[in-house]
């Protein structure tokens, strides 16, 4: 029996498994496909990627237009908008209408950036007094502009030590290595495209502090007197007195010269009879020449109100009752009172309602007002 090659038996019997095993690759390389056609084909046909939407642009202009918004969410019933220049266009006052028979209105003017922030006691005489016949209508002033930061002075280094002879002369090689860390520096700075949109700002520029000042307080007294409120008694505090006192000037010293109302005991003629400044702290202490300022009408009825009887407190009333001797005001008085209590801004029996209440009782009630003022 002859005898068979080991070697040439296992070459024929693997030369047909391989060659099988080997077809799939040569077919998928002359016809240029991926043996899973379909998932290929598929995943070609498939849509491209929806771009992210845009960014929704925010609902407030600014933080202040924010806070009126809410503000005016809260106090449906009290929101008024007083029409300003551009840019500015409108800001927020809080508006409650005599309860009662009409005697008068109280005019509130507090500085403050965020109308929110109103004190307890100006809280309590807007909500309160409308009880007893005083509409009020409280406006927010703004705050005056901060100071400038100082600039640091430049400090001056002591010049290089001179080399010595000996030394050798590194100039140039600290040159040529500053040129080079120049040349690194500028090729890895980043440099934005030049037609780049610049990002705007928060808000556009707005007036000056005294001119932004004089558009609220004449937006509230055009407000007032459009919806038929007479017998005035303006309130205002130290930060804001000596602006609102410039811009009501002209009209206190018309109403000096007029011939005195037949009602109350103030001697001004016009919608305005009487001035109120509340002192809420002793850091918001005017000087002489804001005094001589705010004291300027010798005829003007004005009630002095401090809160807190502390020394600081008493040395600044002090201050002001010798600046008021001193220009002669007939109608000047003074008043040092407890802070009103915070947890009921709606109390209509506090001390704190009843002496100013008081005040304008004897100063600005009239009739000259109608009972149902339009809105």
């Amino acid at each position: 029996m002859p005898r068979i090659d080991i070697t040439l038996a296992r070459r024929l019997l693997w030369g047909p498994i391989l060659t099988l095993l080997i077809a799939p690759a040569w077919a998928q390389d002359e016809n240029g496909q991926a043996p899973d056609d379909e998932g290929n084909e598929e995943a070609a046909e498939s849509p491209p990627a929806a771009t992210p939407p845009e960014p929704e642009p925010p609902q407030y202009a600014s933080r202040r237009e924010r806070n009126e918004r809410l503000l005016a969410e809260r106090f449906p019933d009290d929101a008024r908008w007083l029409p300003l220049p551009a840019p500015e266009n409108e800001s927020l006052a809080l508006f409650r209408p005599a309860a009662a028979e009409p005697k008068g209105a109280l005019l509130l003017f507090y500085s403050a950036e965020n109308p929110p922030h109103w004190p307890a006691p100006l809280a309590n005489l807007r909500q309160a007094l409308p009880r007893h016949g005083w509409a009020t209508l409280a406006v927010t002033l703004p705050l005056p502009p901060e100071a400038p930061v100082p600039e640091r002075p430049e400090e001056t280094l002591p010049p290089p030590p001179e080399p010595s002879p000996d030394t050798p002369d590194d100039t140039e090689a600290a040159e040529e290595d500053t040129a080079e860390a120049d040349d690194e520096t500028a090729e890895t700075a980043t440099v934005e495209p030049a037609n780049e949109a610049e990002e705007p700002d928060e808000e556009p520029p707005l007036p000056e502090h005294g001119t932004r000042i004089e558009q609220r307080v004449n937006a509230a007294l055009n407000w007032l007197d459009t919806n038929g409120q007479g017998n005035l008694v303006v309130l205002v505090d130290p930060m804001s007195a000596p602006e609102v006192m410039a811009v009501l000037r002209p009209q206190l010293e018309a109403g000096a010269r007029g011939e005195p109302p037949g009602t109350g005991e103030s001697p001004l003629s016009g919608p305005i009879r009487a001035l109120i400044l509340v002192n809420q702290s002793e850091t918001l202490a005017l000087d002489s020449a804001q005094l001589d300022t705010l004291f300027a009408v010798p005829e003007l009825p004005l009630l002095d109100v401090f809160l807190g009887p502390d020394a600081a407190t008493l040395e600044q009333q002090r201050r002001h009752r010798d600046s008021a001797r001193r220009l002669r005001l007939e109608h000047y008085q003074t008043l040092v009172i407890g802070r009103p209590d915070a947890r009921d801004p709606e109390d209509e029996r506090s001390f704190w309602v009843r002496r100013i209440q008081g005040f304008m009782h004897r100063q600005a009630e009239g009739r000259e007002v109608r009972l149902n003022p339009p809105r």
